[in-house]
């Protein structure tokens, strides 16, 4: 029987046949298996975004092969340049880009390129336990929670300043915090549109307007969202306290709309409803 496998082997690669390794992990090395939303972005959703979002005036210039077109293109804009004034050009203010607060932005947009397509950067979850400035073991639950829901170690994040009125100190722990990137971050997101969403009760959706002018998209939690994810709804019981909590989907957007076209493409519902 062996003999006769090697034979077998033998003239398949005589004939010029490659086999080919089948292996699971050259796909997904992540323990929920296939990661659906990863595969439907690269595949279907960078596509529809680089034509969604295609702006005829912000594409770059091209350049011609052949001479007489390129010579007058290079005659065009040399007329261009050389109708302004130098005078024209000292008396035109130097733009700046400030946001209120002082506030760090991104550079002006680039054209429109394969490159430049948005995509999801990270998921920040965090959450503000305020009873955690009497007894810091009220974190415990919001630990928990957090780690049960991202499969992710979370981080205490201290107070950086006091509040008298509020009794805080300047180093307390005040909350925890989360950040997903890779796999964890596709897993959460899937999680979060196909079952977490849909059940909120009386949530139409996200503002039209969300969005911090850099295409990054937050989204608030009531206490009893942490009820409607799995890994919590079969043992409630463990968590003693259910706190509320944020989300926020850092992209590589450089708009508000390409920030809300993008998460409407993985199944955020928005409304226009304030």
């Amino acid at each position: 029987m062996a003999s006769l496998l090697r034979t077998s082997i033998r003239q398949v690669r005589s004939s010029g046949i490659l086999l080919r390794s089948f292996s699971t992990t050259q796909h997904a090395s992540s323990s929920h298996g296939l990661l659906r939303l990863k595969e439907y972005y690269n595949n279907v959703l960078a596509e529809d975004l680089m034509v969604l979002g295609y702006d005829h005036a912000r594409v770059s210039p091209c350049t011609s092969k052949y001479p007489d077109i390129q010579a007058q293109i290079d005659k065009a804009l040399a007329a261009t340049e050389a109708s302004e004034t130098p005078r024209s050009k000292e008396a035109a203010p130097a733009v700046t880009r400030t946001r209120k607060g002082g506030k760090p932005v991104k550079p002006i947009q680039p054209p429109k390129s394969p490159s430049t397509i948005p995509r999801l950067d990270k998921i920040t979850l965090h959450t503000m336990v305020k009873d955690a400035i009497g007894n810091k073991g009220n974190l415990l639950s919001a630990f928990m929670a957090l780690q049960s829901i991202t499969a992710t170690r979370p981080e205490v994040v201290y107070a950086k300043t006091s509040v008298a009125n509020w009794k805080l100190r300047e180093g307390m722990p005040i909350g925890v915090k989360v950040t997903l990137r890779g796999e964890e971050m596709y897993q959460f997101m899937d999680k979060l549109v196909e079952i977490v969403l849909p059940r909120l009760r009386e949530w139409p959706g996200l503002p039209i307007t969300s969005g911090d002018g850099n295409g990054n998209i937050a989204i608030g939690f009531p206490p009893s969202a942490l009820a409607l994810f799995p890994e919590i709804e079969g043992s409630f019981d463990v968590y003693p306290k259910m706190t509320g909590f944020d989300v926020v989907f850092n992209t590589t957007a450089y708009t508000n709309t390409d920030g809300r076209l993008l998460l409407s493409g993985f199944s955020v519902p928005f409304s226009s409803k304030k």
